[in-house]
């Protein structure tokens, strides 16, 4: 009997010692569509869990989707773990660490957001710039 009790007293310690993982994303700006400030960039939609960018000249049309692990959740920024699929057939799905940073205030209704994409198989990152509405609390030099 007692080592019935003393099994689940460690079961019950171990299930309550493991990490929680963040479900929500602790700035709430993150989960604005970010509006790309390039040519080039696309429209992009983040949860905790996923990621979707439209094309760039087409909003309502898919180029590439995600599912992903939050990995980083800082109020000024977060890192998704994704596996990747490209709706191009030309490209082919990655697995990818997409980090999103908050930079500045470029005009008064542009909070600057800057994306990091790297794919875990290659070298070097690439960089793309968004636009989201700032919350109340962001102070301007443009009031």
């Amino acid at each position: 009997m007692k080592k019935v009790v003393l099994s689940s007293i460690c079961f019950l310690t171990a299930c309550t010692l493991t990490p929680k993982y963040d479900t929500e994303f602790k700035n709430p700006v993150f989960y604005q569509p970010l509006e790309p400030l390039g040519r080039t960039s696309t429209w992009t939609y983040l949860t905790p869990t996923s990621i979707k960018s439209m094309t760039p000249l087409d909003k309502n049309k898919v180029a590439m989707t995600g599912k992903c692990e939050l990995v980083e959740n800082e109020q000024d920024h977060i890192t998704l773990l994704c596996d990747i699929y490209w709706h191009n057939p030309e490209k082919k799905g990655k697995r990818a660490l997409v980090s999103f940073k908050l930079k500045d205030l470029f005009m008064p209704d542009c909070l600057h957001i800057e994306e990091t994409y790297k794919s875990l198989n290659e070298e070097y990152p690439s960089i793309s710039n968004y636009c989201v509405t700032p919350p109340d609390y962001v102070e301007s030099e443009f009031d």
